[in-house]
């Protein structure tokens, strides 16, 4: 086995304290900074939202969110996918045939979105739902219209800009939000927040970016091009809606809106870590992975799990203490009434844990040019929710289904196991330490929770109040 220089590595992958100064000068650091922030304005977030908003609220946003997330993946085309490697992609007249479909795409949506708004409602027995479903769906419209430099910005090392961009849309809606929860006291507080947030990226989209103005235009060739290649893209991404939204489509149905807001809690801070350790392995570790694939693809094997093992333990002890501390994080954050959410976030993180191995291995395959395991990876977790959620509801009721979506990620590890020891780079003992590294973190969270009594957690949490006021 050829090893790789471990300064190399480091240099690569992850900044040593002395760089760490300076770390938001590079790309990778932008992207780290930036997803922390997401984090830190989610939580805050979140934290104000329950004190001014009822479960019910959560409720209906959350289902929107996920409605939203099935109409957009089963017309998932790919397009920046498309766009970013194509030879053509700074070609004003090939931009405008494809901002022209894009367009078209999301205005069929915000149509189609509004007009079954009532019968949505209706099939999850919510009639509160189909108002704030039909005025949601403009959304799907301000996303279409948006320029294709938010795409073409990839082709020119723009993931920098872009990470900013997003934490200023999110810091904007979130004023918004909190700002109207003050003034109206229910759900409409958020949806207004979506609305206004897209309605900005339009205009960053135009005004913040080169060469950004966009006209309809049409060409049969690209269009037959383009939408022969989305065929590719509709396959992979019909698994992967159904592997992401089948918990919430089924939960919508047998939760009351209140019950949901729960479970759409437990998701919101649950997703904010798994999109960290995403992030982390897509725009740090890939081209890191793809690079030495390139340069010297016999140290493949030794770089794998050096590149990003200090970062992949803190990651799986921070989850592993999400895990064993959800309640007492819950107690702290939330009144009362939130409390059930726990429940939910405890088991949820054990999926996000281990999904970052999992990613890391599909990445490393599709560096290395074979993409076939990534659908594989998904087909596997699909068979296992296929299975899982009827006998789990079966045996646990709603609880059962959680509890699977929780363990989704552990089938996975397995077949991620085959085709690392397939493609001879799987140490088992590195897999094992980031399993136990979890166990730790999730231990010892929970040690410390049932040493703070609840009086202990109404001080924290008066506190807590205290400072958001001041």
């Amino acid at each position: 086995m050829t090893r790789f220089p471990a300064g190399e590595i480091q240099r690569l992958s992850f900044p040593s304290p002395q760089r760490l100064v300076g770390l938001w000068r590079t790309r990778t650091g932008v992207v780290v900074l930036t997803s922390l922030g997401s984090l830190v304005v989610r939580t805050i977030s979140s934290v104000i939202l329950t004190r001014l908003l009822t479960p019910q609220d959560f409720g209906i946003v959350g289902i929107i969110g996920a409605v939203f997330f099935v109409l957009g993946m089963i017309t998932d085309l790919g397009f920046t996918s498309f766009v970013v490697p194509h030879q053509r992609g700074d070609e004003r007249h090939f931009r405008n045939v494809i901002w022209t479909i894009h367009a078209g795409r999301g205005l069929a949506l915000a149509l189609l979105a509004a007009a079954a708004s009532p019968l949505v409602a209706w099939a999850l027995g919510k009639p509160l739902l189909a108002l704030p479903l039909a005025v949601s769906s403009t959304t799907f419209f301000l996303n279409g219209i948006a320029s294709l430099s938010l795409i073409t910005a990839l082709r020119h090392h723009g993931a920098r800009k872009l990470s900013v961009l997003d934490l200023i849309l999110q810091v904007f809606q979130t004023v918004a939000c909190l700002i109207l929860a003050l003034w109206w006291r229910n759900a409409w507080a958020m949806i207004a927040g979506m609305v206004l947030q897209s309605a900005l990226r339009v205009v960053f989209s135009y005004t913040w970016f080169p060469d950004s103005k966009q006209a309809p235009e049409r060409d049969r060739a690209i269009s037959r091009e383009f939408l022969n290649f989305s065929k590719l893209i509709l396959a992979t991404s019909a698994t992967t809606l159904v592997i992401l939204q089948a918990d919430k489509l089924v939960l919508a149905r047998l939760f009351t809106l209140s019950q949901f807001g729960l479970y759409a809690l437990a998701l919101s801070l649950a997703s904010a870590p798994m999109a960290i350790g995403d992030s982390y392995i897509t725009r740090v570790v890939f081209p890191v992975y793809a690079e030495i694939w390139r340069s010297a693809p016999a140290a493949i094997a030794d770089v794998y799990y050096r590149v990003r093992r200090a970062a992949s333990l803190l990651f799986a002890l921070f989850c592993g203490g999400l895990i064993g501390g959800a309640h007492l994080l819950v107690a702290i954050l939330y009144d009362p009434r939130y409390a059930g959410a726990a429940t939910w976030l405890s088991l949820l993180m054990i999926s996000v844990a281990l999904r970052l191995p999992n990613v890391a291995a599909g990445q490393l395959m599709t560096a290395m040019g074979n993409i076939k395991p990534m659908f594989r990876l998904n087909l596997v977790r699909l068979i296992w929710l296929g299975t899982a959620m009827p006998l789990g509801y079966l045996q646990f009721g709603p609880t059962g289904i959680v509890g699977a979506v929780g363990l989704l990620e552990v089938p996975s590890m397995f077949y991620s196991w085959i085709i690392l020891r397939r493609a001879r780079v799987l140490d088992l003992r590195q897999e094992l330490l980031f399993i136990a590294a979890v166990a730790v973190g999730a231990a010892v969270a929970y040690g410390i929770s049932t040493q703070i009594h609840l009086a202990d957690t109404d001080l924290i949490r008066a506190s807590l109040k205290a400072i958001l006021r001041w």
